[in-house]
């Protein structure tokens, strides 16, 4: 055959044509199975019509299929690479839809987890046989993604009720599982055979009946680690490789000084089993250490250290390690990395030191959880990781202020504590917690969310009302025109007009004619002096517009005699200014009601005090990238006295452009603009959040302490 890219695309289709069409088969005949079988004892029927439905169209269903898979080999075998992104179209999706795509989504990450090893050494020889840099998953016509869509292809047209769809899916989907292991062996050695990257290590394929058995020891945990590991990004899966060279070079360059291996108490020990560290760690889960209690209060200790030599002096007075013991790499590894994980995670955040201490009771359960499964650092969907994550959200800025912040904050205690008491290397009662803490946070982010509703509506009318009294007031002095009033005119117009004009904007808009009525009165006042200042008589002064204001005077709370009174003071102020009576200067208006006082500005404990204009320190880049941040974005915030909160963009001004941030109980921290920000960003009081996500930021912020550490260290 020769090393003809078309003529190994060819022979790979042929690989996997057969196994793939017997896949489609066995789905179709175990759901019309599945459905005959419930319509046996079905009483309404509804089944029995799936049933007919489906074998409607089951040749249309397989022969779609392999047209679509045919139609992936044809366009990868183009050799081209993909182009841009196609446009996204938003709609709003039906319930049936949307299940149908979780469906979906649940079979591509499942068949990526199972397949990881095999499926990411095909997609690297694909990537050369095609001459790229590397292969998206959807280019791989055999690839979990392909193949989804072949299957969604298929039922295109079809009709199927989402339940019966989504069946057909779940077997479709346990089919693969086994088949896959499989094709994808025999491509990748068709591949390999034909000189296409012929070192890449890839799986043989698995016997069926160790498909499910559970591995044995620390190799092969490690092993299928690697098949599961695709619940992230393969860039994930890359990075965490990443972090584990640095955690070694590290050790490396620190050599005998101070490495983590001869301060635990030798570095050319036996290692000790991991089957013995774990009993260590199952007794050390069950009676709390001091030392770690004392170092979690302790911002200067490392929590890596700490556990480490805990664990090892345990293991001591155990009788299970004499003084030259150590860990093995892989065991390190975990113990490090989740030590490093902690110490990241209790100074980044803002937790309280009780729930510091609530947090830190985890950190022994967690290394169990490293040594024995590290998914844990590999998949996104993995429980332990989203439960840390729920946690760290529920405490996070939480200070127990109100009601519901101290229950969220019991509730997190509760979790603990089954945690702590009941975690046996069953991942299931992290599941289990993990689901009844978010149900409970649902709850309570309600209550939040109507707090941020009630935070963004103050704003806004704060923000309203400065704008409704800078456009009266501009309004005014353009109707004053540079003219010198009297202190009567003058206290009207800086008063009530300025009043008067803001509330009409308010209510009814500036364009309206309330508003329109407001100016033309004013301005029939001002007329009025400009004539008297011409020394016409009195009697001659052109005619006030009473009318309209009594209606000034009368949004002021001014009414009835005090009115009167009122009008009178402008006539009587007219009056001698017409007859050149230098007491005009003294007329003053009566004592005007009070007016309802604004309400006191909110104090903006985190905001940076700026200047507006040129003496604004700020990087115009930083602006850009604030003024482009979304509804939901957050952000760290830093007080002046060092107290660090994470706060989310609620909601931006169509007004002044401003940003609101509220803080996770839905309560307003900061209005700034995104030149403020800026500035602030610069002195040190703000960070954008990559992820508000804390076990993956707190690894990548593990990750940029050990690349820091590593040129001073060399």
């Amino acid at each position: 055959m020769g090393t003809d890219p078309h003529q190994l695309v060819f022979a790979l289709q042929h690989l996997s044509t057969e196994p793939l069409n017997e896949v489609i088969e066995a789905a179709l005949r175990r759901t019309d199975d599945f459905l005959f079988d419930r319509a046996q004892v079905g009483a309404d029927g509804v089944e029995l019509t799936a049933l007919r439905d489906l074998r409607r169209v089951r040749g249309q269903i397989a022969q779609g299929f392999a047209q679509s898979a045919a139609a992936g080999f044809r366009a990868f075998s183009g050799m081209a690479a993909v182009e841009g992104p196609a446009e996204v179209v938003l709609r709003l999706v039906e319930d049936e839809d949307l299940q149908q795509q979780l469906a979906d989504e649940q079979l591509i990450d499942n068949l990526s987890r199972l397949h990881a090893q095999g499926l990411a050494a095909l997609d690297a020889r694909m990537a050369a046989l095609a001459t790229r840099a590397s292969l998206p998953g959807g280019d791989n016509p055999v690839g979990p993604k392909a193949l989804a869509k072949a299957m969604r292809d298929g039922m295109r047209g079809s009709e199927l009720t989402a339940n019966v769809a989504i069946a057909l899916l779940k077997f479709f989907e346990r089919e693969l599982g086994e088949a896959l292991h499989d094709v994808y062996a025999r491509m990748n050695e068709q591949l390999a055979s034909a000189g296409i990257l012929p070192s890449l290590e890839a799986p043989a394929p698995k016997p069926k009946s160790e498909a499910r058995t559970a591995p044995a020891n620390a190799s092969e945990r490690s092993a299928d680690a690697s098949d599961d590991a695709v619940g992230m990004e393969g860039g994930d899966s890359a990075f965490f490789n990443s972090l584990v060279g640095l955690l070694q070079g590290w050790r490396q360059r620190l050599g005998g000084q101070e490495s983590p291996r001869a301060m635990a108490g030798g570095l050319g020990g036996m290692p000790m089993p991991t089957s013995d560290v774990m009993s260590v760690l199952h007794r050390m889960q069950k009676q709390p250490s001091a030392v770690l209690a004392q170092a979690l209060d302790d911002d200067r200790a490392s929590l890596a250290d700490q556990l480490r030599r805990e664990l090892l002096a345990t293991a001591q007075r155990l009788g299970m390690a004499g003084h030259d013991t150590s860990l093995g790499a892989a065991d390190e590894d975990a113990v490090d990395l989740v030590g490093m994980l902690f110490d990241v995670l209790m100074d980044e955040r803002d937790f309280e030191p009780e729930a510091r201490r609530k947090i830190g009771r985890l950190l022994v359960p967690y290394v169990r959880v490293a040594v024995k499964d590290r998914r844990m650092f590999l998949y996104k969907g993995h429980p332990a990781r989203r439960l840390l994550n729920a946690v760290a959200e529920a405490c996070e800025g939480n200070h127990g202020e109100g009601p519901q912040e101290r229950q969220l904050l019991d509730q997190v205690d509760g979790v603990v504590e089954r945690v702590v008491a009941e975690y046996n290397e069953d991942l299931a009662i992290f599941e289990t917690l993990e689901q009844e803490l978010r149900s409970y946070m649902d709850q309570h982010r309600k209550r939040m969310e109507l707090a941020e509703k009630r935070a963004a509506e103050a704003q806004r009318g704060r923000e309203r009302l400065e704008q409704a009294r800078e456009i009266a007031a501009t309004d005014i002095v353009a109707q004053r025109n540079g003219r010198e009033l009297p202190p009567a005119l003058g206290e009207f117009l800086s008063h009530y007009a300025t009043h008067h004009l803001t509330q009409v904007i308010l209510r009814d808009g500036q364009a309206s004619p309330r508003y329109a009525d407001a100016l033309h009165a004013v301005m029939g006042l001002l007329v009025s002096f400009d004539h008297a200042e011409l020394g016409a008589p009195p009697e001659r002064l052109p005619p006030l517009e009473r009318a309209a204001l009594s209606a000034i005077l009368e949004s002021s709370g001014c009414v009835g005699h005090a009115a009167e009174e009122t009008l009178a003071a402008l006539h009587h102020t007219l009056a001698r200014i017409a007859e050149g009576d230098a007491s005009a200067e003294q007329q003053t208006l009566p004592t005007p009601p009070p007016i309802p006082a604004p309400p006191p500005p909110v104090v903006e404990p985190l905001l940076v005090p700026v200047t507006q204009g040129p003496t604004l320190d700020f990087d115009a880049e930083v602006a850009d990238q604030i003024r482009a941040l979304e509804i939901g974005s957050w952000v760290q915030l830093t007080s002046e006295n060092g107290r660090s909160e994470p706060a989310k963009v609620s909601w931006v001004s169509p007004i002044s452009a401003r940003l609101l941030f509220v803080n996770r109980r839905g309560i307003r921290v900061l209005v700034a603009s995104a030149e403020e920000l800026a500035a602030m960003v610069k002195a040190g009081r703000m960070a954008l959040r990559g992820v508000d996500n804390a076990f993956e930021d707190s690894m990548r912020q593990v990750m940029g302490r050990l690349q820091a550490e590593a040129p001073a260290s060399a």
